[in-house]
């Protein structure tokens, strides 16, 4: 049985756990209601695309996430896996949230495919499943 084993380079294995840490604090910054440690990740002119939707710079992203807060609460966010190769990442996580008119608790998968530059999200891209989503 042959076993591929990939060594990262020293950059590489700092690039990886610069990734980790910001989608860490990114599911903790969307649970906590926080824009301004969302935002706090981006770029200057970085990207945030969900579906149906896309905001350019950190001011229109501010506004997408206070708007987001002001509709829902109670989020939750479980990171599954982070895919890194270089300054490109993919994470999938399971996110719920509650709506303060009504009550009602969704669920959705998410895949996010991000792209990090000078230690900052470039852009941000979502692709959400609410159809079949994973208990």
């Amino acid at each position: 049985m042959d076993i591929a084993i990939m060594m990262l380079s020293p950059a590489a294995e700092i690039m990886n756990q610069n990734i980790k840490e910001i989608v860490t604090r990114q599911a903790l910054a969307w649970e906590t209601a926080n824009a301004n440690k969302i935002i706090a990740d981006f770029a200057e002119d970085g990207l945030f695309v969900t579906p149906g939707a896309t905001f350019q710079g950190k001011q229109q992203i501010k506004e997408a996430v206070e708007s987001y807060f002001a509709e829902f609460t109670d989020t939750k966010v479980k990171i599954k896996r982070i895919i890194s190769n270089g300054n490109q990442a993919a994470v999938e996580w399971d996110w719920s949230e509650k709506n303060k008119k009504t009550g009602e608790i969704s669920r959705a998968e998410d895949a996010i495919i991000f792209e990090v530059a000078g230690g900052k999200i470039k852009s941000w891209r979502e692709y959400i499943d609410q159809k079949s989503p994973s208990d």
